[in-house]
């Protein structure tokens, strides 16, 4: 089976593990969500924390946020390293492949330096694009 919001516990985890401190926050009631946008919302998550350790430098702190609503699910990994493949641009594979993901259910994205290191940030709705009836 695919990994979905439920295995971000365990993901955080292995962040940590692999030495970068996470905080992991969530606001709003979970939802029941379309397979289609929970792999999404765990993949996003996967990718920027991949990123965080690779190009934050030592001692880099992350910090993931869902936040649910009836409609939307609000995803933001930050982290205050000092560097990251974004301050070429959102040109790599995984950074691509996050914008794709979320272009395909039809929701917004926003990929950059933030606050002290780099923001990645994305809004999801609930019921994706071609998903049917919101489960």
């Amino acid at each position: 089976p695919q990994p979905g919001l439920c295995s971000l516990p365990a993901l955080v985890d292995q962040v940590r593990a692999a030495g970068t401190p996470v905080r992991l926050s969530i606001e709003g009631q979970p939802l029941a969500l379309p397979a289609s946008v929970d792999l999404s919302a765990y993949r996003i998550v996967q990718e920027a924390l991949t990123n965080t350790i690779k190009h934050a430098g030592p001692g880099a702190c992350a910090d993931v946020r869902l936040v649910f609503t009836p409609d939307w699910i609000e995803v933001e990994i930050t982290d205050d390293g000092a560097g990251h493949p974004g301050t070429r641009g959102p040109d790599g594979n995984g950074l691509r492949g996050i914008t794709e993901r979320v272009d395909m259910l039809g929701g917004e994205v926003a990929i950059g330096p933030g606050g002290q290191g780099f923001r990645v940030w994305a809004l999801l709705p609930v019921q994706g694009r071609g998903d049917g009836v919101r489960a």
